[in-house]
């Protein structure tokens, strides 16, 4: 009988081939265990479609009562990008909670929530997610319909984490804050721009004729008048005046083809500040964009305000009017420019004018596009924003989604309610985005050339390299 010799190479390598081998069958197969056991996923979306924005964990971070979140989604049949993204909320925060409710199983619980809610919803159907303090009993119904958004074109929003991120600022804050706008003056109608930002900082708005209608009480209510077109009458003025003497706030927006209202701009001036109808042309090449003197790009004033814009993108103002102080105001009344344009630019007041050339009549630079305005007296404290362009609001004129401007409206609503906006985020666009599911054959398939063929070729190929090594 013929001794195996240890020392052979050909054996010793045939040895380490086969050592070989088997090592990367075991890494493969305690890999596939681990990835398998830990459903460790990665989220490959270009606009982190799955992931948790850095805004939203400053919100839940802050959060330290219990918060749960329902999902009315029949077991077995749940949303599974959605349910991802809702654990992944929970992972954050111990004191948030996912409970799913069976609507089939209990019916009314999402009918409990409909006869208490202050939204405007008249059902809850299949997909609804309900936030509730269980604190306060404070909650928000979020529908299906807010977890993506559409522009008629190929581009969708996937804003889910956009609706379940101002959900829970909602549920946080104490008091719900009311937006007045003022009707029977050709106002503009309200932008969508506009009113997605008071739905992202959690504020209802509803219409208020001033000739007919009660003054809401100052305090957590604030009045909106955008961009009118007739004047107001005299007791229309008086209330305004009274309403924010009292400590109110309102938003005003106008147009470089506001005309002269005479009793409207009484408002103004008993705050001292004055609006110039006409458009402000830019001679600096910094302060415009498009290289056209007509779009704006503002520079900053300093407010407190100005420091929580949360989007880095450019505020854009197109075609716009400006605004000017009065002098020998009240010395209570604080006027701070927010927005403005460089000292080389002027405000064409001949609307009907064909050149961009300063003419004769404008008015010099630097002019100031918005600004907040603050008196505090024994009495009250009352903010008043005033901006004096509409345009840099409508998705008709500019692509609103792409600027800064909706971060702006943001920050000013902050500034007027004294709220944490932080939780009024964007959502997260994608141009071309199916949202599709495996099916259980490819899912087999998949499992089946992951755990079993790729290991059985590194076998067969590690013995048949053995096999012939051995012969040598």
């Amino acid at each position: 009988m013929s001794k195996i010799n240890l020392k052979d190479k050909h054996l010793r390598y045939g040895g380490y081939g086969a050592l070989l081998t088997l090592l990367v069958i075991a890494i493969t197969i305690v890999l596939n265990i681990v990835m398998t056991n830990l459903n460790l996923k990665i989220d490959t979306t270009s606009e982190k479609l799955y992931s948790i924005s850095d805004e939203t964990k400053e919100v839940v971070n802050t959060i330290n009562v219990p918060v749960n979140i329902y999902v009315l989604e029949e077991t077995g049949y749940e949303t599974d990008w959605i349910k991802e993204v809702l654990t992944n909320y929970t992972k954050l925060n111990h004191q948030l909670e996912l409970v799913y409710k069976d609507p089939v199983l209990y019916p009314a619980f999402g009918s409990s929530y409909l006869e208490k809610t202050k939204q405007n919803i008249s059902n809850i159907s299949n997909s609804t997610i309900i936030i509730e303090n269980q604190a306060t009993g404070k909650f928000k119904i979020i529908p299906p319909t807010e977890f993506i958004s559409t522009d008629g074109s190929d581009g969708m929003a996937i804003t889910l984490e956009n609706a379940i991120t101002n959900g829970l600022g909602y549920v946080m804050t104490e008091n719900d804050g009311l937006i007045y706008y003022t009707t029977g003056h050709n106002e503009l109608a309200l932008p969508n721009a506009l009113t997605d930002c008071f739905d992202r900082a959690n504020l209802t708005s509803s219409a208020i004729d001033l000739l007919t209608d009660d003054m809401p009480t100052p305090g957590e209510s604030a009045l909106l008048i955008y961009s009118p077109h007739s004047d107001f009458t005299e007791d229309e003025v008086s209330k305004v005046i009274d309403f924010l003497a009292a400590g109110g706030k309102a938003m005003i927006f106008l147009d470089y083809d506001t005309p002269e209202l005479l009793h409207f701009n009484e408002i103004l001036n008993y705050y001292s500040v004055a609006h110039e109808a006409g458009v402000v042309v830019e001679t600096n090449s910094g302060n415009m964009a498009s290289n056209s003197p007509a779009i704006l790009l503002p520079s900053e004033g300093d407010h407190e305000l100005l420091d929580n814009i949360a989007n880095n993108s450019a505020i854009i103002i197109p075609v716009s009017s400006g605004l000017t102080k009065l002098e020998g105001g009240r010395s209570t009344v604080t006027l701070s420019p927010l927005l403005g344009t460089s000292d080389g630019a002027f405000l064409k007041k001949n609307q009907a004018s064909n050149t961009f050339s300063k003419e004769e009549g404008d008015i010099d630079g630097p002019i100031v596009i918005s600004c907040a305005i603050e008196e505090n007296t024994a009495n009250a404290d009352t903010k008043l924003f005033v901006m004096a362009n509409t345009y840099f609001l409508d998705t008709n004129t500019i692509n609103v989604s792409a600027t800064g401007n909706t971060s702006y409206i943001n920050s000013v609503l902050g500034w007027l309610f004294s709220l944490d906006t932080s939780y009024a985020i964007e959502g997260k666009t994608e141009d071309v985005y199916t949202i599709k599911a495996l099916s259980t054959t490819e899912v087999l398939i998949i499992e089946l050339v992951v755990i079993v063929l790729i290991p059985l070729i590194i076998i067969i190929t590690g013995i048949t390299v053995w096999i012939k090594r051995r012969h040598l």
